[in-house]
């Protein structure tokens, strides 16, 4: 009678033997994930206690000042041509009062797709990749045995290859010429109308080459280094995304049957002021020598540990870190463990915790039944009275 009772308690979905039973067709496995386990000690802090912090300066080791800004195709050039007197190539005697200082204006060239720009009897001078003197001395060399001491000014009059797109959770994204004195990340930032969020709660990718990095952006605004000069044709994307981590088991935070993701607030977090921030260890549920990490590590940084991964297929590494804080030396290790945004921090239970359950079920249970057999009494009792 009991059993088909079940299925009209109340609940908030399906059952697990509803669910395996009504599949159509499936995937399942035994087969549990590969894991490597590492104690926290201190063998391993001073590996553990490194911020693992991905920087634009390390990533992109630039050591030049600023890039040089050369023409590119589609960029517009303006060419001016002075001579030394008049009656020259392109100042012709009876036009030189005309033109004080012995110059002639030619119209704005466009590099073409071939990389050129075409002067009057220079014919086609190669200008993309090249800097704006280099231009000019390309021109005067073409020129000097025509033109009376030839002399020629290149300027920008339009750019359309030195450009830099700025996207994602900015107040005004789009593309943005690069200046000719070299541009850093927070100025093409700011000209894109800033973060729309914190930068505590913002991360900045820069895409360049082919290579993406992903760097906190208070961390950019902090450090000057990060802060490194962009190239033309860069792409520099910001997201809101708040570092967190997810705090599981014997915590005060979760004493009410409920999990937390936390976020961090500062840029470095370490496991003591995670346990911090999620209430606690439960006095009444924890075994303080059972603390754990979840996260995915990287497998040079693990081979760095002296951990052997050939047992590992791929880079990222499922890995487990564990830590006992009944050790005296416990809560100085946790100081110094850096925590890193997506971990999973995992408190179990004491063991005498299961045998509670247990005997809270077993007790119930025998409520229960004690209860059903008294208001069985009850009943006949009042049945027998009645009549």
């Amino acid at each position: 009678m009991l059993l088909p009772a079940c299925s009209v308690l109340p609940g908030t979905g399906p059952t697990s033997d509803s669910v395996n039973g009504h599949a159509t067709t499936g995937l399942r496995s035994n087969t549990a994930l590969p894991y490597t386990l590492v104690d926290i000690s201190a063998d391993t802090i001073g590996f553990l206690s490194q911020p693992n912090i991905i920087t634009f300066q390390g990533a992109f080791p630039d050591k030049r000042p600023k890039p040089q800004q050369v023409a590119g195709v589609g960029d517009v050039l303006n060419v001016s041509i002075f001579e030394a007197a008049p009656g020259g190539l392109f100042t012709p005697a009876t036009a030189a009062g005309a033109r004080p200082g012995n110059f002639v204006d030619l119209p704005p060239q466009a590099v073409d797709q071939k990389g050129s720009i075409y002067v009057p009897y220079a014919g086609e001078i190669p200008a993309a990749a090249r800097t704006l003197p280099e231009i000019q001395q390309a021109i005067v060399a073409r020129l000097r045995n025509r033109a009376i001491e030839p002399q020629v000014v290149v300027s920008l009059n339009q750019q359309h290859s030195s450009v830099v797109s700025v996207l994602g959770d900015v107040n005004t994204p789009g593309v943005l010429a690069l200046n000719s004195v070299g541009e850093r990340l927070l100025a093409l930032i700011a000209r894109a109308g800033g973060p729309k969020f914190e930068a505590i709660e913002s991360y900045v990718t820069l895409q360049r080459d082919g290579r993406r990095v992903k760097v906190l952006l208070s961390r950019v605004v902090h450090d000057p280094n990060e802060n490194i000069f962009i190239r033309p044709n860069d792409v520099i994307f910001l997201t809101h995304e708040a570092p967190t981590f997810t705090a599981l088991g014997a915590l005060n935070q979760n004493v009410f049957g409920f999990n937390s993701e936390i976020a961090f607030d500062v840029e470095t977090l370490t496991l003591a002021q995670a346990i911090g921030k999620s209430g606690g260890l439960n006095d009444n549920q924890s075994d303080p020598a059972e603390v754990f990490i979840y996260r995915y590590e990287d497998r040079h940084f693990l081979e760095k540990l002296g951990i052997d991964t050939t047992k590992f297929s791929y880079d990222r590494i499922p890995t487990i870190y564990h830590i006992n804080l009944r050790d005296p030396s416990g809560m100085l290790l946790a100081a110094g463990f850096q925590m890193r945004s997506k971990d999973v921090m995992y408190v179990a239970n004491a063991k005498v915790v299961d045998y509670y359950k247990l005997l809270t079920l077993i007790n119930n249970t025998a409520a229960t039944a004690s209860n059903t057999a008294n208001a069985v009494t009850a009943i006949n009792t009042a049945e027998k009275t009645k009549w």
